[in-house]
This record gives structure tokens, sequence and C-alpha cells, in this order.
């Protein structure tokens, strides 16, 4: 047991345990100084004793875990009091095992801003003038606005625009017999015909999420879109609002977008002779166009008034100067995100459990536990490590890897990227299943997948079967350190039932096996500590990403990879081209701000996801980026993802 648990055992946490009246403080330490030989003796200090016993025991891997994913923290929701709380425990880790800060102004904590959410303004408001009457909406009864909605003034007659879906590969157009410039389009959420699998209306599941139809409303000039529920393809479901807050989008898409409920959408749609039931057998009957504009359409004016929630976060930051003079300015970065989803937002696997905590206890509790015990490891080893070592845990990595983007456009003074020669990443590595160990990155330096194959056998009796990847991309922090051309290794134990659900609680946590794997962790950064050469990073020849991966399956291939740090609007950065791609043939590099794809204005990632979706392999699409702040437009052909 480690000084700082024993420490937890006698008194109070270490932040009160300062403050407590000096008389106790002296007693604590005395009764330390009493214990210490005994519990010397029974629990090793972390390095591998002469017994051979490991410096990586169960209990010092789930005793954070246990805190972090507790009831006390919340969930460790972004932008929450919870989340800053879990950044000074980890923090007052780091210091106990006498870490030196490597923050902003001598702390651990490097602060930056994130936008965390959205919340309804006091200037909503939303009424209906037709017929001579004046109705007025109620805000969260009658109608609520979605949270990327722009805000402002809008002014407008109705049009019926089916599903709101533009669909040319499968000839399908809820926009060809309309004209909605100037106007407010009412469309139906989901899609044709959702509750057959086998029909032709599943085709168009990929354009059928509602910032999608936000982005093809604007697109054919309407100043706002109003969603209706398909009640008729739900029989029994209520007609209901969605909650505010509760959708995934951009700050704002240059549209208004708001819910109405069924039952006001019918009273405008009852002078054209129409209901959203037929309305919708109408389309479903044969996917057919039955878009029109309202006979005696109302004119809606509605003001709309978001505000972003933006508040600081904190990346948890502690330096190990390198002992070998000739090595110390060269430094090994190993980190994890320690962030979660809070009471569940939009990522949340179980929507229905929205406001329950979701504990994170394996994402990434168990990545964070695993840092702090490679830390303490590493600062009592003997003989200290040659080079300079970084630990690092990272926030806002459910955001978008915001914290290791920020990290890696403003690393430590004592650590630029230029001088960092390795990072190892470890992110849910506490759900070990059937001894598989997944690690990531052995292909971005020449040496690693026989480093980490020598760790692994170091010893017989527990090591892995691992699973490699040569890869240095993926959906977590290391990947802010591959766009910066830094050799990456990254472990993961791999997804399970729990994920992102709150389901996913340190009682489930594997301690045995997650203790072996901050061993295995800590092998292979010693190995990398006793090289004398700095790696060489390769850039891995990376496959078309799989149709089956998700989101990133929608559409053709292009190859970019966005900038995940970028904050500002207007575009899309590249953080990366991939080689051999698309994008990479038609000359697109890193650091290119994609403006303009196949002649659709593009504002931020999710109106390229929308261009690019509404392409096939084998087209030829003009794109226009900007680069040192000049406009370059190239053809790029696109292709089949593999």
């Amino acid at each position: 047991m480690k000084l700082r648990q024993r420490m937890r055992a006698i008194a109070a946490p270490r932040h009160e345990f300062r403050s407590e009246p000096v008389k106790v403080v002296v007693l604590a330490a005395i009764v330390l100084t009493l214990l210490a030989v005994t519990w010397r003796v029974a629990f090793p200090w972390p390095f591998r004793a002469a017994d051979n016993t490991s410096a990586f025991s169960p209990q010092q891997f789930l005793e954070p875990i246990k805190y972090l994913s507790s009831d006390e923290l919340r969930g460790r929701g972004n932008g929450t009091p919870e989340l800053d709380k879990a950044a000074h425990y980890i923090a007052d880790h780091f210091r106990a095992d006498g870490l030196k800060p490597a923050g902003d102004d001598g702390g651990y904590l490097q602060h930056y801003q994130v936008t965390v959410g959205a919340e309804l303004g006091k200037g909503n408001s939303f009424s209906a003038e037709f017929a001579g009457t004046h109705q007025a909406l109620v805000l969260n009864q009658d109608y609520v606005p979605l949270s990327f909605s722009e805000d402002g003034h809008f002014r407008g007659e109705v049009v019926f625009a089916g599903y709101g879906i533009t669909a040319p590969d499968v000839h399908y157009d809820d926009y060809q017999a309309i004209d909605a410039k100037g106007k407010f389009v009412l469309v139906l959420r989901h899609y044709p015909e959702e509750s057959d699998p086998k029909s032709a209306g599943v085709q168009l599941a990929t354009r059928a999420d509602m910032v999608s139809k936000s982005i093809n409303a604007r697109n054919h000039g309407a100043i706002g879109m109003i969603l209706v529920d398909d009640t008729a393809n739900h029989p029994g479901e209520p007609d209901s609002l969605i909650r505010f807050g509760e959708l995934a989008g951009p700050d704002a898409l240059s549209i208004a977008a708001v819910q109405v409920t069924s039952s006001l959408a019918d009273e405008w749609l009852k002078a054209s002779g129409h209901t959203l039931a037929d309305l919708t057998g109408a389309i479903n009957k044969d996917l057919s166009s039955h878009s029109f504009g309202l006979t005696s359409s109302p004119v809606l004016v509605l003001d709309v008034d978001v505000e972003r929630i933006r508040k600081p976060e904190s990346n948890v930051i502690a330096i190990l100067p390198g002992s070998d003079p000739a090595l110390a300015s060269q430094c090994l970065v190993i980190g994890a995100h320690y962030d979660h989803l809070g009471l569940g937002d939009q990522h949340s696997l179980a929507p229905s459990q929205i406001g329950q905590i979701h504990h994170g206890a394996d994402d990434n509790a168990s990545g964070t536990s695993a840092v702090l015990e490679i830390a303490a490891y590493f600062a009592h080893r003997n003989p200290p490590p040659r080079h300079t070592m970084i630990f690092v845990n990272f926030a806002g990595e459910e955001l978008g890897l915001l914290g290791s983007s920020y990290y890696t456009e403003h690393p430590p003074a004592a650590c630029p990227i230029s001088q960092t020669f390795a990072m190892i990443n470890m992110d849910m590595v506490g759900r070990i299943r059937d001894n598989r160990l997944y690690v990531g990155g052995t292909g971005t330096s020449p040496g690693f997948q026989k480093l980490v194959d020598n760790a692994n056998r170091s010893d017989a009796e527990a090591h892995f079967a691992l699973s490699l990847s040569a890869s240095g991309y993926g959906a977590s922090d290391h990947t802010s350190f591959t766009i910066k051309s830094v050799p990456i290794l990254f472990f993961f134990s791999g997804l399970h039932s729990d994920y992102h659900k709150p389901s996913d609680t340190w009682d489930k946590i594997d301690a045995a096996a997650g203790a072996r794997v901050a061993e295995l962790v800590a092998d292979t950064a010693v190995a990398l500590d006793n090289l004398n050469e700095r790696p060489q990073y390769v850039r891995v020849a990376e496959p078309a990403p799989s149709a089956a991966g998700g989101g990133s399956g929608y559409g053709p291939y292009f190859g970019s990879i966005p900038d995940f740090g970028q904050v500002e609007h207007g575009g899309v950065k590249f953080g990366d081209v991939r080689d051999g791609s698309p994008a990479a043939r038609a000359g697109f590099k890193a650091g290119d701000v994609l403006i303009d794809f196949g002649g659709m204005k593009i504002d931020n990632l999710y109106d390229f996801t929308y261009a690019l979706r509404a392409h096939k392999p084998g087209d030829k699409v003009m794109v226009t980026v900007l680069r040192d702040g000049k406009k370059v437009t190239n053809e790029v052909t696109l292709e089949v993802r593999k």
C-alpha cells in the first residue's frame, strides 16, 4: 500500500487533512511512522520487488476507480463541479507521489474553455397568424427550439416537405415540387416505411437525423424547419416534444429549428384538406412526393433565444524530469481521459435513463487509475527514468478529444510536441475478457510491435493474448498525437454492454486484470525509456474505413481527418489527410480548411458529413479549401469504403 493510501486510511482525504489542527497532523504523522515498518513489508513500494512480485495490485488499481465512478462524482460530466473535483483528486495523487506540476501557473491543471451544452434564454416566443386569428404557442407545451437552432427573429409562411429528405441516388426528394425559399418547412421525423426493415425506405435512414434535415432545409433556402412527430408510424406513442438539449448538433446551423406537437400541425393542415396521418400513409405507400404549400398558410412569427454554455475544463498534468542529461529533453507522454457523460447526454446508449448517473467506471476511470499507478511506479522506481515523463489525464474526450487536442497545441514548456518521442494512451482497460487486450499504434514506429510483444512476454504467467493494430488513429486521445506525427501505443480492453450506460459501475471491473494492464504499460514504458535513439514516426498506410464502423460508414470515402481541437466556425480544418486517399491524391493537406464541397457551403463538420452523404463512390466533386488564407480548388474522385 502506497503512502497516499495509508494517509487516506488513517486520516480524512488530503484536502481535508491539510486543514486539520496541527495536533491532529502531528498525531497522524506519528501513527504513520509507527506503522511504516510493518506496512512497507506487507505492501511494497510501487516498483518490482526483489522477489519479483508485481508492483501493481488489484487494490491499488480499484481504489481510484471506486471514487471516480462513485455517486458523489455524478458521472464526471464535462463542465460540472464533479469533474473539477475529480481533477483535484488526480492532482492530489500526483502531489502525494512527489511528481512536479506541469499545468498553468505552477499548478497541475491546464485550463481551457469548452462548449458543454445550451439552455433556453428568456427571449423565446412563437405565434401563428391565420384566418384573422392570432395563436400564441406555449414553450415546452406546444413547441420547443432544438439546441442547434440559429438565434434570431423569423417570419414566413409554411410549406409541407414530407420527411425533409433529398436523396437523388435513390430517386427520392421531398423538395422537388415546392419552393421553400424564405419559408418554414414542416417536416416529419424519421423516414418512410421505417417499421419495415426490408422496405426501400431504409435507404433513407442515413439522411433521417434532425441535423441533416435542418441542413437540407437550409440548402433549399428555408428560413426555418418545423419538426413534427410521425405519429402515424408509431401508433399508441404519445405526441410529445423532444426535451431541450437532448440532441447533438453544432452550435448553430444558420436556420431556425423547432419542434411542434402533431395536434398543432394538424390544425395548420386542416384548411388544405390533409392530416399528418394521410400524408404519412401516402408517402409510405410508394415513396412519392406529397409536399405542397399550405392553403391559407399561417404566417409563423418565431423568436429563438438559445444560450451556449461555455465552461472551463482542465487537463491534469504532472512531470517527472529525466535523469540522463543526454536524453532528458525528450519526453514520453502517458495519458488517459477522466471525463465521462455525467447524468447522460446525447452520447448515452441508454436514452431512457438520461438523468441517471452514468458512472463511467471502465470508461474511463480505469484508464485514469492506470495512469496514477504508473506515475507512482516511476516516481519511486530506482533507477529513475532517463527520459522526461509526462503523466496527463485529459478532460473533454467525450466531447471530441478536446483536452488532448488542446494539450498538443499548448504542451508544457518542458515537453514541446517536437520533443515528444512517444505517447501511450489507455481508454477502458478494466474489463478484460478471455484474456484479450487490444493494442493499437504498433505500426507507428518500426520497433513498436516487437517492443510490446517482449513486454508482454516478460511475465509468462500474466501475459495477455494481444490483438494488434498498426493504425495510430481511433476514437480516443492518441489520435491528437498521431496528427502531430508522434508515435503512439493505445491499450484497450474492448467494448461491453455497459458502455455509455449508468450500469458501467466499479463492481464490474476486473481489478486483477486491470492491474496487469497497468504493469504491461509500465514495462512498455521502461522499454521505451531504455532506447538510446528516438523512435522513428511512420505514417501507417490507413485503409478506407469500414462501412460497418458506425457513422464513419455513411457515404463514400474522402480521406480527411478533422482537427478535433478546432473551435472557430466557418469551415472544417483537416487535422490530417490519409495517405493514398482521394483527398490526398487531389493534393489536400493537413491544415487545410474545407469551405465548399460539391457546391455546398461548409460551416462545420455536420455540413461536411451531409455533403459527403449526398454523393456516391465514383462521383467527381469540386472541393475548395483555404490554405494560408488563399482558396485552393481541386477535383476529387470519391471512392467506395472498404
